[in-house]
C-alpha cells in the first residue's frame, strides 16, 4: 500500500511539473512573438466571391457532390 502511495505521489508531481513547464514555455513564446511580431507577417487570406443567387449555390453544391462521387 505504501509503495502504491509513493508511486501515486511521484506520478502526480511529475505531471504537475510538466504542466507548469508547459505553461511557462507558452508564456515565454507569447512574449517572444509579441516582441518580434513584425518579423512574422500574417498571410493575407483571399476568399472567392460568394454566390449571389440561390441557383448558383445549388449549382456549386451539385458540382461538389458530382466531383466527390467521381
Amino acid at each position: 500500500m505504501a509503495q502504491g502511495l509513493v508511486l501515486l505521489v511521484i506520478g502526480m508531481v511529475t505531471v504537475f511539473s510538466f504542466l507548469v513547464l508547459l505553461v511557462v514555455a507558452m508564456q515565454l513564446s507569447a512574449v517572444f512573438f509579441k516582441k518580434f511580431a513584425h518579423l512574422f507577417p500574417e498571410a493575407v487570406a483571399t476568399t472567392a466571391a460568394p454566390a449571389t443567387s440561390p441557383v448558383a449555390a445549388i449549382a456549386v453544391a451539385l458540382a461538389a457532390i458530382r466531383a466527390k462521387r467521381g
